[in-house]
């Protein structure tokens, strides 16, 4: 199983993101962009995986002391990996708690036999990879905000060409 854990975005900040992700893909010249829907904050991606008894146990020691917290959609962005462009939203709001939530993870996650992330912790919300464009400054992002109540471990399956995410397992706080 391909697995992943994330902050899930409730409906109404996904409609948000979207529409911002509709005005990028208007700028862009190309780009491979994410479906509605499967917008998220990944905190670990885990790759090939079917420890889902010691991914639970992680994910139950990082929010056991967790508490509800506020997001905000930030600004658009982009950064360049490997030659391409990935376009993004970035996350603003109680960073704190959500880089204490995402340290506690990795630790617990090490402890279950998880070799440790190799890339720094940066939130944020991916909108397109490979994607060419010019100013991201004309497109409009809406003062969105959201409590975060839960991580999800997510399973990414490929169906037609058409990736999709299939929550296996929520830790509520």
């Amino acid at each position: 199983m391909r697995l992943f854990i994330a902050v899930p975005l409730p409906r109404d900040v996904q409609r948000a993101v979207f529409t911002v992700e509709e005005g990028l893909r208007v700028s862009s010249t190309a780009g491979r962009f994410v479906p509605a829907g499967n917008h998220h904050i990944t905190l670990r991606f885990l790759g090939e995986s079917n420890a889902l008894a010691d991914i639970a146990a992680a994910m139950h020691e990082a929010v056991k002391d967790a508490r509800p917290f506020v997001l905000r959609l930030g600004q658009l962005g982009s950064f360049t990996h490997g030659g391409a462009r990935t376009s993004y939203l970035s996350v603003g709001g109680d960073l704190d708690e959500l880089n204490r939530i995402h340290e506690t993870l990795e630790a617990a996650l090490f402890e279950n036999g998880f070799a440790g992330g190799k890339v720094r912790f940066s939130p944020h919300i991916t909108l397109a990879r490979a994607v060419e464009h010019g100013d991201l400054g004309r497109i409009n992002v809406p003062n969105a905000g959201f409590t975060v109540r839960s991580i999800v471990l997510y399973e990414s399956t490929n169906e037609r060409g058409r990736m999709v995410y299939t929550p296996i397992h929520t830790e509520t706080f």
